[in-house]
């Protein structure tokens, strides 16, 4: 794995965007490079970038998550981080972001996203989070952990797989090397072994229950089913016949109750058909009324039209004497306004000449008041520039003043501090001298730190060995209390199992719950018979109501098609009529040329009844046709929906037909079925016993399933704790060997730490002796300048201030020099000031002259005009009297058009009221002949008067209803004689066939018994098959037990070699073997390492723990010493050994190209340093990219590719150096 680009955003002090390109040809030729700047500045944070792009987390901060972010930049509202990088299963890039809400720096966490796409084909692969963080696990073969451990080694964890335990270096190696199929290898192994075990045992006891039966009884069994089956037979043959004669009675019994109800229903018929006489009466006078009712429409229009011309006529008179006065008054306003206009005019006149006057002495005053302003503000100009420069001229004398003082008073200082002036040329070599006594005075200081911490670290494993002497006897102890519970554990468990096997029990448990499966399904069938039955006779009962709602409306379509035929008739008459009338109405335009005494040229008459407008004419007929049309639209529209009704309850009987099949279909199978499971449970069929003896043994099997189940239960917790007891067994034998490992440890450690107490104390002791001399050779360098040896106990404060004398007397002399020059220039511009000074007031007072006299001719001329206008605005006067007279001229034309108007409407009005009076007198000679004819027609049908002809009539809707009525109790009737016929039909075809002489109960009683004797046959047929087919099954099954058997045998010998070599339940047996040897491969990729970083150490694997590390020191004649004991810098030397080691090695696909240590070099000296370098530098050579964090001054010379953090204002950073860019 490789890092080819990382790209961020506002992450700790690095706010803004930025990017850096790993590619660049600085870092591809170097091979490594350095990450400097100074403490705090954000150096850590570039690699904290990179840990977030690929996991979400940091190693200082862990997972940052949308409850807390310390990472995103102060007063910021989103960050992120995205890195490119490359493995052999090609290019990725993955980014890690989040924002605050309206990424706004006060709004809260949202939701981290992360992401991982393919670079080649643009594709994302993943965005969830979770499946995230799997997607670039298998594609770079490392978690965090191990990515922190083999490629990034953060602050705080460089030296983690050296300093940890055993225990934890185990999964680290498993991670990194990919070693940990192996455990995986042995624990499956050890299942499979144990499985098949399991399965050989459960064979043999599966093979051992096989019963079969013998020759003679097979063969008795044989004759019996063949006996059984011609019983069944002559059964069947005689139970349908009973069931067909049932039906026939039955059958003839409900025909005779449909006969019953349909006379009782012809009785009510006749009831009702008496009680509706008298509106039969009513529909009579109705009918005589209607013949006549288009007279009657004719009269009424008529009185509706005089009504109308006598109520306009009023309406009219009535506006005369208003329209009257308004014409009146329309003429004198006229003339009011005609004589205002000629006054407004002849004013106008007599204003113009003053106005052009005034007009001239406003434009003399304007170019008077333009050229005295100008001349004012010239004049104000000259006053504040007056004012500026006496201003000027005092502070000037004043500088003046105070720089004489401050030149005095440095002279007086220099001559004070004269011995200062040494220090400016002197300061470099009183500095050198310090810098010599501050790393003395370091190296004393760290020495007496390090006596310090060895004296604290041996008292600590001095009090570490005292508490875990105690320890290790209390877990001697409890490993043998644990030992005793668990043998009485094993105890209890084989008293419980009782010489049988929980293998054998489970078995004896499935067979219990097999037969219960079997009951539950007969009672099952029992219960859903019992339910169809009655759905079947329902759906009967459905199909007699259908077919005699059928019956019923076959009858009203007969009743509905004769009206149909009927409304035919009459709307032919009335279409007839109704052309007869339109050829009256195509004579109109003969007619209006007719007059009264004057022969018709058609007929020679010389009375013209129809010469009068459209009123006349009969009507009647469009309005009877209308009707005829709507009675034939309604009855075929009745006739329509009689037929669809009819249709859907064919469709409806049939559907039930239908479901009554499906029914009776679904109950012969559920009794078929049912003999077929009690055959198969071994139950004797009889039809009222084999129900209760099902539900009761079904109640027996799940009372023994259920102690089977408890007693299961209790084994199985039983094994649980017992294999929980010895787990926790084997770890305390683990813990007890660890103590007593640990102690030794402890011990040996106290006598390493006393020597190097005593080691420690020897070099604080020269150290402090060499500071010493070196503060006495300082001390005689200071003495000219006051100092004194309590001062140099903090030697960089004395050197800062001597170095501030200095800057000052330097700073004192250049400002000598600066206040002798201001003296000069401040005395030449007070001369200047004075000269200004005087200029500028003779000019002042030749401007205000110039001034007063302007004013003085302005003020006459605005004399001249008050007096001839006074404040009058000419241009307002001028259009004030041009609105006046145009408002009026407006007003005449107004005036006129109103007068014009109001003669206009009285006329109007007075010739419609003439017109009107003609037209009521025309009006009431026609209605006079109207009422006339009305009268004779009247006393024709009969009525007295047009009084009994109003009440004769009845509403359109009233007589529908009556009509209906009529309609519907003549269609009952049909239907009552059709249904009578049909059933008496069919009850003599019934009574023909005589199929039995029994009764209803008799028939009932004999198809009982021999259903009864049916399902008894069926069910000892079904016993005798069954036994039949177990003894054929159980025959070929122990066949197939055998020859499974052997095979077993044959592989559980197989499974056995493999695990006595690798199978554990754990997985130790292969995997500390396969660990052991993977810890020699990279144990020799360290030392390879670790002998051009230095010749004294090489790295061994402890004898005793195959996992734990010592080291040879050379320099001790071979001497073996744990790695604890290491120093600062031997420790980094060892731990970046084994991080090269680790990252040579290559497993799952895994292969590290990029290195990262951000910590340790501070802990070498400069020959170490130069061989760390020189190690990682070699690495180029194999294509890795080395990455250093530090800020040690070496190591900044020694590497010429650096990527630099500058710190800024505000707590933040820029980074800058080969392939970095702020993007923002």
């Amino acid at each position: 794995m490789k890092i080819l680009r990382l790209q961020f955003k506002n992450l700790n002090s690095l706010t803004g965007e930025w990017s850096i390109d790993f590619t660049r040809p600085e870092y591809v030729s170097d091979g490594i490079f350095a990450i400097t700047g100074p403490t705090g500045s954000g150096k850590s944070t570039i690699l904290d970038a990179i840990c977030l792009a690929l996991y979400g987390q940091t190693p200082r901060l862990g997972k940052i998550t949308k409850s807390g972010n310390e990472l995103m930049s102060r007063h910021t509202g989103e960050c992120f981080a995205e890195v490119i990088f490359s493995t052999s299963a090609g290019t990725f890039c993955c980014r890690w972001s989040q924002h605050r809400s309206r990424r706004r720096p006060e709004g809260d966490l949202q939701a981290q996203k992360h992401e991982i796409s393919d670079l080649s084909t643009g594709l994302v692969i993943q965005a969830k989070v979770q499946e995230t963080l799997w997607a670039i696990e298998e594609r770079t073969g490392m978690d965090f952990d191990r990515f922190t451990r083999s490629m990034l080694l953060a602050q705080g964890g460089f030296a983690a797989f050296l300093q940890a335990e055993p225990d934890r270096r185990a999964p680290v190696l498993e991670q990194i090397t990919g070693t940990e199929i192996y455990s995986t290898i042995s624990m499956k192994v050890h299942e499979r072994q144990r499985a098949e075990r399991s399965k050989l045992e459960l064979l043999q006891a599966e093979s051992d229950s096989v019963r079969l039966l013998g020759a003679e009884e097979l063969k008795r069994l044989e004759l019996d089913h063949i006996q059984r089956l011609e019983n069944e037979k002559e059964l069947s043959l005689q139970a349908d016949k009973a069931s067909a004669e049932l039906r026939w009675l039955q059958e003839i019994s409900r025909l005779e109750e449909e006969l019953a109800g349909i006379d009782l229903e012809a009785s009510a018929i006749l009831a009702e058909k008496e009680a509706f006489r008298p509106d039969a009466n009513r529909i009579v006078f109705a009918g005589n009324a209607a013949a006549i009712e288009h007279r009657y429409v004719h009269v009424s229009i008529q009185r509706d039209e005089l009504q109308r011309y006598l109520n306009d006529l009023f309406a009219r008179e009535s506006l005369l004497p208003g329209l009257q006065a308004t014409l009146s008054e329309a003429e004198a306003r006229f003339e009011a306004v005609e004589g205002d206009l000629r006054s407004a005019l002849e004013a106008a006149a007599a204003l113009r000449p003053i106005i052009t006057q005034v007009r001239q002495l406003d434009s003399r005053i304007s170019e008077k008041i333009v050229d005295r302003d100008l001349r004012k503000l010239e004049f104000e100009e000259l006053d504040k520039r007056l004012l500026q420069l006496e201003s000027d001229r005092l502070s000037t004398a004043a500088l003046l003043e105070t720089v004489s003082t401050s030149l005095h008073d440095l002279r007086t200082w220099q001559e004070e501090h004269r011995v200062d002036a040494d220090l400016v040329t002197g300061l470099s070599g009183i500095q050198h001298a310090l810098d010599e006594l501050r790393p003395a005075a370091r190296r004393e200081a760290l020495a007496v730190a390090a006596v310090f911490e060895a004296n604290r670290a041996l008292h600590e494993r001095q009090r570490e060995k005292e508490a875990l002497e105690p320890e290790v006897a209390v877990s001697k102890s409890k490993l043998e209390e644990a030992r005793k519970a668990l043998d009485a554990l094993r105890e209890s468990y084989e008293s419980q199992l009782a010489g049988r096997s929980l293998k054998s029990l489970r078995m004896a448990a499935e067979g219990v719950k097999e037969r219960i499966s079997l009951l539950e399904e007969i009672a099952a069938l029992y219960a859903s018979g019992k339910e169809l039955l009655p759905k079947i006779t329902r759906i009967d009962e459905s199909i007699r109501v259908v077919l005699d709602k059928r019956a019923g409306t076959e009858a009203q379509l007969v009743h509905v098609r004769q009206l149909l035929a009927m409304a035919e008739r009459e709307a032919a008459a009335q279409e007839q009529l109704g052309r007869l009338a339109a050829r009256v109405r195509d004579l109109e335009e003969e007619r209006l040329r007719l007059t009264d005494g004057t022969p018709c040229p058609l007929c020679g008459s010389i009375t013209h009844p129809y010469c009068e407008p459209t009123g006349s004419l009969p009507e009647s007929d469009d309005q009877q046709l209308l009707l005829a049309k709507q009675s034939l639209h309604e009855h075929a529209g009745a006739l329509k929906n009689l037929e669809i009704v009819i249709a859907e309850c064919g469709k409806e009987i049939e559907q039930m037909m239908q479901r009554r099949s499906d029914l009776v279909d679904m109950r012969e199978q559920s009794g078929r079925r049912c003999l077929e499971l009690l055959k198969a449970a071994g139950i004797p069929d009889h039809a009222r016993e084999a129900e209760p003896a099902v539900l009761l043994e079904l109640k027996e099997a799940e009372a023994r399933l259920g102690e089977f189940l408890v007693r299961i239960e209790s084994l199985e917790t039983t094994e649980e704790r017992m294999s929980v007891d010895a787990a926790a067994l084997l770890q305390l034998q683990d813990s007890v060997t660890a103590d007593e490992r640990r102690l030794e440890q402890v011990v040996e450690r106290c006598r390493t730490l006393h020597g190097e107490l005593q080691r420690l104390e020897q070099e604080r002791e020269a150290t402090r002796r060499e500071l010493e001399a070196r503060r006495r050779s300082l001390l005689a360098k200071l003495e000219p300048y006051g100092a004194v040896d309590g001062e140099l106990v903090d030697p960089d404060a004395y050197a800062g201030a001597l170095a501030a004398r200095a800057a000052r007397w330097q700073l004192e002399a250049d400002r000598g020099s600066t206040l002798e020059s201001s003296l000069l220039s401040g005395r030449a511009a007070l001369k200047n000031l004075d000269s200004q000074l005087e200029l500028i007031g003779r000019d002042r007072t030749l401007k205000h002259t110039v001034l007063s006299t302007l004013s003085e001719g302005i003020d006459a001329d605005r004399g001249e005009r008050l007096s001839l206008f006074g404040a009058r605005d000419p241009d307002a006067e001028e259009d004030r009297l041009e609105t006046v007279v145009h408002e009026l001229r407006a007003g005449v034309e107004e005036a006129g058009e109103a007068r014009a108007w109001a003669r206009q409407e009285l006329h109007v009005v007075d010739t419609a009221a003439g017109e009107l009076r003609k037209a009521i007198d025309e009006r009431r000679k026609l209605l006079d002949q109207l009422l006339a004819a009305f009268a004779g027609e009247l006393q024709q049908k009969g009525f007295s008067d047009e009084t009994a002809f109003l009440e004769a009539r009845l509403p359109e809707p009233e007589r529908e209803r009556i009509e209906n009525i009529s309609a519907e109790l003549v269609r009952r009737s049909l239907d009552i004689d059709s249904r009578r016929n049909d059933r008496m039909s069919r009850l003599g075809e019934k009574r023909q066939r005589r199929l039995t002489e029994m009764s209803l109960e008799d028939l009932a009683v004999r198809i009982a018994q021999l259903q009864e004797g049916l399902r008894n046959v069926r069910a000892e047929m079904g016993a005798i098959a069954r036994q039949i087919e177990e003894n054929e099954h159980a025959v070929g099954e122990q066949r197939q037990k055998a020859l499974a058997v052997e095979a077993q045998k044959s592989e559980c010998r197989r499974w056995d070699i493999l695990h006595d070599l690798i199978g554990s339940a754990d997985g130790k047996k292969f995997r500390n073997f396969a660990q052991g040897l993977t810890f020699e491969i990279m144990i020799a990729h360290a030392n390879r390492q670790l002998v051009g970083m230095t010749e004294r150490y090489l790295l061994v694997r402890d004898q005793v723990d195959p996992l734990e590390l010592s080291v040879i020191d050379q320099w001790q004649a071979g001497e073996v010493r744990s790695t604890r004991n290491l120093s600062g810098g031997e420790s980094f030397i060892v731990s970046l050994a084994l991080a090269l080691g680790l990252s040579q090695m290559s497993s799952r696909n895994v292969r590290v190209d990029s290195l990262f240590l951000d910590e340790g070099f501070g802990t070498l000296d400069e020959e170490a340093l130069e061989t760390a370098l020189e190690t990682l530098s070699g690495l180029q050579q194999t294509g890795k990219l080395i990455g250093i964090i530090s800020h040690v001054p070496a190591l900044k010379e020694r590497i010429a590719t650096q990527i630099h953090v500058s710190p800024l204002t505000g707590g933040r950073s820029s980074i800058s150096g080969p392939g970095v860019a702020g993007l923002s």
